[in-house]
């Protein structure tokens, strides 16, 4: 399966009960880094182009890269269309840098450490969202047959362990990592009624066997110059309506909205 019809599939999943209930725990993690998160340039890789994570986000510039899938009329932020693991953007220019489950969805994990690593600015702070596969939706996933749908089970559960130990082989040191979503794969009311109670008292002391994680890392070397602009600064002034770009090679390339253009 190509990456855009799991971009697609991943879509439709979002749309369901589960995938709702993942995205809003995964906004309000990402709303509690971000606003300790300060730079000019905020990028997201992955995840819905209706529902981004970084909305919340305090940096003038912000964009967000998907893989295909329908895109929204009026999106919250400039989305661009490329590859997971050959993003548009020049090497250390990004302040900010979220990938959204993207781990789960490549077929080259590793690479896409890379090329994060290689965007981000001196500095800079990488945020990885991904499924734990030490929790109950771990075990669901475990459970998979061949007639289980791709999203989210058919994904690749990887450890947090794992993203740390890649992370500091490429020079972005991990700092923290939070855990959220204790509640079962499962969509009946009663079951999760009757687990509710036992559910918050685990969320409360964040045992690390939550859904999901979210890992922050930041980019170490020593040829940091603070206060040089990034290369992406000059898309300050850009209106927040565009159209959706053409998927792009390393260029990044926005086009305004026409009603953008005419009311200039």
């Amino acid at each position: 399966m190509s990456l855009d019809e799991r971009q697609r599939a991943w879509d439709r999943w979002v749309a369901g009960r589960l995938g709702h209930r993942i995205q809003v725990e995964e906004r309000r993690l990402a709303r509690r880094e971000l606003r300790r998160l300060f730079g000019q340039v905020v990028v997201q890789v992955g995840g819905t182009a209706g529902f981004p994570l970084i909305a919340d986000s305090l940096a003038p510039v912000r964009f967000q890269v998907v893989f295909g899938g329908e895109l929204p009329s009026n999106p919250h932020c400039p989305v661009v269309m490329a590859e997971d693991c050959l993003l548009p953007f020049p090497t250390d220019s990004i302040d900010i840098l979220v990938l959204h489950h993207t781990l789960d969805l490549s077929v080259h994990p590793h690479q896409v450490i890379r090329e994060a690593e290689r965007v981000l600015r001196p500095g800079g702070r990488l945020l990885v969202f991904g499924f734990n596969p030490n929790s109950s939706w771990g075990i669901r996933r475990m459970l998979t047959s061949r007639f289980d749908s791709l999203i989210p089970w058919r994904l690749r559960f990887m450890r947090r362990h794992q993203v740390e130990d890649w992370c500091r082989l490429l020079n972005l040191v991990p700092e923290l990592a939070r855990h959220a979503v204790y509640s079962l794969p499962v969509v009946r009311k009663s079951i999760r009624k009757a687990l509710k109670g036992l559910e918050h008292r685990v969320a409360r002391k964040e045992w690390p066997i939550g859904a999901i994680y979210c890992i922050r890392a930041k980019k170490e070397q020593n040829a940091y110059i603070p206060g040089k602009p990034s290369p992406l600064a000059r898309f300050a002034g850009v209106p927040s309506r565009l159209k959706p770009a053409v998927r792009s090679r390393p260029t990044l390339h926005v086009v305004q909205s026409s009603d953008a253009s005419q009311s200039d």
